[in-house]
């Protein structure tokens, strides 16, 4: 057998099947020396001995006086010898001759094995492309249920002349790259098996790709999109592909912490596997995994995913046992890169370099944002510094929302509208806000507004204020004159039913924004320092999302300041001045509404954008509610009196569109147009259910079609 293995000895091996055919016959005749020379379990050598049920006389005395347990070198002829020394001297010539890069003898060079463990791993490696192994070595281990070779069966075959064999199987027991090779479990129990990702890379040469671990390969591949910003951060993170032994890239998700190693790799040439160990059920052992497959690969890791969550949701950075895992990852190749979210508590290597990659500035976005839309067409009025002044994305979000109006320009045709453009930004939105406040959808127009002019113009400069952001702080240079208070605030003060709210659905529609009605019973708390925290997650999620926040009957939270006479007094306006302070820190929209506005706390005054105030309606805007109200499909008698009703009942618009709204379920009931007869009770049952007297003769000519 070893002189079969001999021959070509300078001949290097065209591929890993060829240096396989060696390893086997090596090991087989290794396997044949050790079988011929094994002590068996008993005297006769039955193998129903090895089922371990009966233990005979002549068994038990026999194990009490076998010799101890030595290295099969010990035990063979010179001859023998000659001939493993021939075999094993011609395949380590021949696999010094290769110039193929086969994985078996990469995997050697990589992990730093020495000849002792290459013949090990190789021997597991065999064991598992042959089946015929399996038979063999339950035989040789004296144990039908070992059909893999075992770490005793392993040192004996492979054991070096004059070492021991306690030595050489305490090899087994040190955590290092050899070990990293065989599967934990196993090895805990003495068998020999290698671990998946070694087996895949061993048969194929690499390692496929799977959820949450991806190879990057700079050589052949390419980045998905070329760097339209950070070319600083880039060229920054690239020095310390050089210096550092590990990198903290600091940012928040899909800030471009990976894209920005790809952009480096591609630029070098080299391999980077992207490890995302978020979603794995054991972090420490995704981390070993990934730094496995690394080394296998020959590759730089990056992994991702470290942080965890505390019961509210929060992030908190890495756990001491994941930061003791990547202590101690060894991925072969320096620096290792580490994309958290969070500032690691401590250095992970001596020399760990620190690069923060920020949320874009607007003007970075505005570039993401024409790259990403260069292809798609936009119609009139879709307009790019808008939706950059708006949404203050990552570039991963840009990116998506782009292939979201790509995607639906391709199903519908035709440009991409204003409004589809800011639906496609806010399905890339994730936020918690649903457990804080409602979302409202805006369904009224300005052709529903009843207000003075000069109040509608006020709300539509609001408009434009948002509108035309990017054009003044921007273009005109403001943002480098106002380095805070950014946002827009308005509010509306008015009487109940005077159209508050539905005008912050005007607001929100007309600017394409999503809104969301702050529910003030679950922001206000009982417990110290419960309100503050609250609020600050309304400001954070309302940032996250870019939507409008809507404050109705704000004056609950907005309220003035008192002086303090006590810890409660103390605790109200520490609460106040936190959402002073929030309220000018915020670079989005807020909507307040109030029927008090002489309780709102003179403070926030000054940090109101705009003041509407919405008038109780005239008889001539209480007609054009009425009027309004009504949908244009709903059948309404000719002859009913508009100028009776509006004149006579004075009401705002909120008591307004519930009487027409019973008018209807009576005409409805009756099968027949809303009449004078509808309206009238309906109007009159309004002002009794908020305690308003109505006396007959004010309803002059139509007092009949009223019933007691």
């Amino acid at each position: 057998m070893a002189q079969q293995a001999a021959r070509q000895p300078s001949q290097p091996y065209q591929d890993q099947w060829a240096l396989m055919e060696d390893l086997f016959t090596l090991i087989d005749y290794r396997l044949y020396l050790y079988y011929k020379n094994h002590e068996w379990v008993g005297p006769r050598s039955e193998l129903r001995n090895m089922l371990g049920l009966v233990v005979s006389r002549e068994e038990f005395e026999h194990n009490l006086t076998k010799a101890a347990q030595t290295g099969l070198l010990q035990k063979l002829t010179p001859e023998e010898l000659h001939q493993i020394e021939l075999g094993d001297g011609a395949a380590q010539r021949r696999a010094e001759a290769t110039q193929a890069e086969l994985p078996l003898l990469l995997l050697f060079r990589r992990f730093r094995l020495d000849p002792f463990q290459r013949a090990v791993v190789a021997l597991a490696y065999a064991a598992s492309l042959d089946s015929k192994y399996e038979r063999l070595f339950a035989y040789l281990q004296d144990d039908v249920t070992r059909k893999a070779p075992t770490v005793s069966l392993a040192v004996q075959l492979y054991l070096p002349a004059g070492k021991t064999v306690e030595e050489y199987t305490a090899k087994f027991s040190r955590p290092g790259l050899f070990t990293s090779l065989f599967q934990r479990e196993a090895l805990a129990e003495g068998t020999l098996k290698l671990q998946p990702v070694v087996l895949e890379y061993l048969s194929a040469g690499t390692v496929a790709p799977r959820h949450g671990l991806k190879l990057f390969d700079g050589a052949s591949q390419q980045p998905e999109a070329p760097l339209v910003v950070g070319e600083a951060l880039a060229a920054e993170l690239e020095g310390f592909f050089d210096t550092a032994q590990a990198v903290a890239l600091m940012g928040p998700a899909g800030a471009g912490r990976r894209f920005l190693v790809r952009q480096a790799m591609a630029h070098r040439g080299q391999k980077c596997l992207f490890a995302d160990v978020g979603a794995a059920e054991n972090r420490v052992q995704a981390v070993e995994q990934a730094a496995l497959a690394a080394r296998l690969l020959d590759a730089y890791l990056c992994l991702s995913g470290l942080e965890g969550k505390n019961a509210e949701g929060e992030l908190e950075a890495a756990s001491p046992e994941l930061l003791q895992a990547i202590e101690e990852a060894d991925p072969g190749r320096e620096p290792l890169v580490l994309a958290v979210q969070k500032r690691l508590p401590r250095p992970v290597r001596p020399v760990t370099a620190e690069l923060e990659v920020p949320r874009p500035e607007e003007g970075e976005r505005l570039a993401l944002f024409r790259h990403y839309f260069s292809q798609i067409p936009l119609a009139e009025g879709c307009c790019l510094e808008e939706l950059s002044a708006k949404f203050a994305f990552v570039p991963q979000q840009i990116q998506g929302a782009a292939a979201q109006a790509a995607g639906l320009c391709r199903i519908q045709g035709g440009a991409l509208s204003s409004a589809a453009a800011h639906r496609c930004c806010y399905r890339q939105v994730v936020h918690s806000l649903d457990k804080l406040a409602k979302r409202v959808t805006p369904k009224f127009t300005w052709e529903d507004v009843v207000l003075p002019a000069s109040q509608k113009r006020l709300m539509q400069q609001a408009c434009n204020h948002i509108r035309y952001q990017h054009r003044v702080y921007q273009e005109w240079g403001f943002a480098q004159k106002i380095g805070y208070g950014r946002g827009l605030s308005i509010l509306f003060a008015g009487a109940p039913g005077t159209g508050k709210t539905m005008c912050a659905q005007v607001i929100a529609r007309e600017l394409n924004m999503e809104m969301y009605k702050i529910n003030i019973s679950q922001i206000v708390s009982k417990y110290i320092g419960e309100t503050e925290k609250n609020l600050q997650t309304v400001f954070r999620e309302a940032r996250n999302s870019n939507c409008i926040l809507f404050f109705d009957e704000c004056d609950a939270l907005f309220g003035k300041r008192s002086e303090v006479k006590d810890a409660h007094d103390r605790n109200a306006n520490v609460e106040v001045a936190y959402l002073l302070q929030q309220i000018e820190d915020h670079d989005g929209v807020c909507i307040l509404a109030t029927n008090l506005i002489q309780n709102i706390d003179a403070a926030f005054m000054r940090r109101i954008t705009y003041v509407v105030h919405f008038p109780f309606p005239e008889p001539p805007q209480r007609r054009e509610i009425y009027l309004h109200t009504l949908p244009k499909g709903a059948p309404v008698d000719p002859d009913v009196d508009w100028d009776f009703i509006a004149e006579q009942f004075q009401l705002s618009g909120g008591h307004i569109k519930n009487i027409v709204l019973a008018a209807a379920f009576m005409a409805a009931a009756q099968d027949s147009p809303i009449g004078m007869r509808h309206l009238l009770t309906a109007a009159v049952n309004e002002l009794r259910k908020n305690e308003m007297v109505v006396v007959r003769e004010d309803l002059r000519e139509y007092a009949d079609l009223i019933e007691d």
